[in-house]
């Protein structure tokens, strides 16, 4: 049978052609302007407090090499501090979203300040050191000792006056801020401090044959010091889209920085201006975990334990009036929940 197709026939086809044609451009287009808004939507900023050393940095640094900020929807703007009670202190005043803190400035998350969003590493960078000729804590009975009030420091310090049945009171003690413990020592105005990596480096440098009285590991059997990164108190009910996402920062850097340890070494010295030495030997006084390793001493409550033990401690020095449940500061199942970005 054959078949023929009139003007008409010919004119209707090519009209519906069109129509489709036309169609199929209009949903393109609007395909095109739903991936272009999509990519062009605005990163939230996160303003993130860090201390200037590897590991107070580390994690930072690495999410700037490694595009993770930018890959979890966030840009970050970045404050420093010296120590942690003063981040948390930013924390309270809205100046940061989220921080890093050193273990001895966990008894404020304990009391209520802050609220912990991920551990980061376990410490063994503090140090009591003295003068040359100073073998002994008993040695600094009736001198000057500087201690950053609430720092892992002044932990350590704790720790070592009960280890050899001493007191504050058997010395003359001075609260400082770090930097000035640093100085002070340089110049001999005090006779010993409480300090850590890579401050003490800086107090080599005057002094180089300072003396290292006691070290985290002298008490790993009984402590273990924790850093961590804290957000405001209640912030993650409030804006759990951005504590997942921070969260998913941390864990992968935390894994990039695990398995290329040269390449965070070297990417930290640039982020804080300072040299690959510098970091190295900063980065060897941190015990790390993976993130998966991380989810689970959080679930098994491994890392519940730790603060348990840190606020016994905080405790007897009466910076918390009692020991409460690290559930109420800190939200494991969050942590483990989070993806890696």
């Amino acid at each position: 049978m054959s078949t023929s197709f009139s003007r008409r026939n010919v004119l209707q086809l090519s009209l519906g052609a069109a129509a489709i044609s036309l169609l199929a451009a209009c949903g393109a287009k609007d395909d095109g302007a739903k991936a272009a808004g999509a990519a062009s939507k605005e990163a939230v900023e996160i303003k993130v407090g860090y201390i200037a050393d590897y590991n107070g940095a580390a994690l930072m640094a690495v999410a700037d090499q490694e595009g993770l900020w930018a890959k979890a929807g966030l840009a970050p703007k970045y404050l420093p501090f010296t120590n942690g009670p003063l981040a948390i202190q930013a924390l309270g005043t809205n100046n940061v979203d989220v921080a890093y803190i050193g273990s001895g400035a966990l008894w404020l998350p304990a009391s209520g300040k802050a609220e912990i969003w991920a551990v980061n590493s376990v410490s063994n960078a503090d140090r009591i050191i003295a003068q040359a000729g100073i073998n002994s804590l008993a040695d600094l009975k009736g001198k000057k000792l500087a201690v950053p009030t609430g720092t892992s420091g002044d932990q350590l310090f704790t720790l070592a006056l009960e280890k050899e049945g001493l007191t504050r009171d058997d010395f003359e003690v001075t609260a400082m801020e770090p930097p000035a413990i640093v100085a002070a020592f340089a110049a001999g105005q005090i006779d010993g401090a409480a300090l850590w990596y890579p401050l003490i480096d800086s107090a080599k440098k005057g002094k180089p044959d300072l003396v290292e009285l006691f070290s985290n590991e002298d008490f790993i059997d009984q402590f273990t010091f924790p850093s961590t990164f804290v957000a405001g108190p209640g912030r993650a009910a409030k804006d759990k889209e951005l504590a997942t996402s921070f969260i998913s920062v941390i864990k992968a850097a935390n894994d990039y920085r695990l398995a290329n340890q040269e390449t965070t070494i070297s990417a930290t010295a640039t982020f804080l201006k300072l040299k690959d030495a510098d970091m190295a030997s900063q980065a060897s006084v941190a015990k790390l975990f993976t993130s998966k390793e991380l989810e689970e001493l959080s679930a098994e409550g491994t890392v519940d334990t730790w603060l348990t033990a840190l606020q016994e401690q905080f405790k007897a020095a009466e910076k918390i009036p009692a020991v409460v449940d690290p559930k109420t500061f800190y939200n494991s199942e969050l942590y483990v929940s989070a993806p890696a970005a």
